[in-house]
């Protein structure tokens, strides 16, 4: 098996390149084989709004990637085609090789769960004991097919750092919901409609309508809810459903648990304030929240740089934020390990790593 992790940024030039970089070359250090990918396309060498220069991936000799093929020409590495897959890309079918000789490579992945899935299990029979997944914040969806996260945020998100740590809150809340127990896993195991679940019965009721969360669905929900003490939701939780779902079945929750897909379900439904809001509301009526699947946010790492707009010429410039104010203040907040891998160094965030990491058996 191979330990597969994402790194999502929260927006553009939060210092996910650098922070990939950074794994990247201390997991190469204790010769542990590494493969990455990614979803959709990165690695321009400019930014393609500000003009700004971005960090590309310098990848060593061993290392085995997955790439769309028009990328493969506009790289520096040297490399052996090891599969040609039937997977297609804007920029070509997706082919994994082994660089053979150390350079820049450009990265550009499926962006569909389904065909990362494929990767990846092909990468794993090219024995990889460690895979990164590139990826964004508007393009986590497929992030689902990965062993836990790591979240690229900064002042490019947010140059208020009040603000910014309190968004990282509710999104390590949100990816870090606790997980269904192993009889909660077996009961909802195959269900692809939102179902309802009389657990000590073992009696369903599936919408045969929906798999969305609408006022339908949630009218239907109400109506049979006491009968049934699970809520299985195997797709999207839009804010407003989970608002309406919230209110509707209100102090009816008390021992009643909702049980999501995966976290990114919750996460890609609106704000992460608003989305815990409602996960608090349901909490304090006496309801549970549960992920089928856990993705746990790993670690944080934080950026202090962002594109400056100066008005008097019309362009960009380099502008940062107080880069000790932000580490600390995400530090003493979010209870994870946060790191600034360009200030700081990285010590912290591979003990992170290789804390959830297990070696390919």
């Amino acid at each position: 098996m191979s330990f597969i992790i994402g790194i999502a940024g929260t927006a553009k030039n939060t210092g996910k390149t650098t922070t990939t970089s950074t794994i990247l070359n201390e997991l190469r250090k204790n010769n542990i084989k590494i493969g990455l990918t990614g979803i959709g396309y990165d690695g321009e060498e400019l930014d393609n709004i500000t003009g700004l220069p971005k960090p590309r991936l310098l990848l060593k000799k061993g290392m085995i990637v997955a790439t769309a093929q028009k990328c493969l020409s506009v790289g520096t590495a040297g490399f052996n085609v090891l599969e040609t897959t039937d997977i297609s890309t804007p920029l070509g079918k997706v082919i994994i090789i082994e660089v053979t000789q150390e350079g820049l490579v450009v990265i550009a992945g499926p962006n569909k769960g389904r065909e990362l899935r494929l990767i990846l299990d092909k990468m794993t029979r090219f024995s990889c004991d460690f895979i990164i997944v590139d990826g964004a914040l508007n393009r986590i969806a497929p992030m689902v097919e990965t062993d836990g996260l790591i979240l690229a945020t900064g002042a490019a998100r947010n140059s208020n750092i009040n603000q910014l740590v309190e968004e990282t809150i509710y999104f390590y809340k949100i990816f870090n919901l606790p997980s269904v127990t192993k009889e909660e896993k077996d009961l909802v195991k195959g269900l692809n409609k939102i179902t309802l679940i009389e657990r000590h019965q073992k009696n369903y009721f599936a919408l045969d309508y929906a798999v969305l969360i609408d006022k339908t669905a949630v009218s239907q929900i109400v109506s049979k809810i006491f009968q049934y003490n699970t809520i299985y939701v195997p797709s999207l939780i839009s804010q407003s459903s989970l608002k309406e779902l919230s209110a509707a079945i209100n102090k009816s929750w008390k021992g009643k648990t909702l049980i999501v897909k995966d976290s990114i379900k919750l996460a890609t439904g609106g704000t992460p304030y608003e989305v815990y809001s409602k996960v608090e509301e349901i909490l304090s009526f006496g309801g549970n929240i549960k992920v089928e699947k856990s993705i746990p946010i790993i670690a944080i790492s934080v950026n202090p740089f962002y594109p400056k707009y100066r008005f008097d010429i019309n362009n960009y410039e380099p502008g940062f934020i107080d880069s000790k104010e932000l580490y600390f203040s995400m530090r003493n907040a979010v209870p994870t390990t946060v790191v600034d891998v360009k200030r700081y160094g990285c010590f912290d965030l591979i003990k992170a790593i290789k804390s959830f990491y297990k070696p390919r058996e």
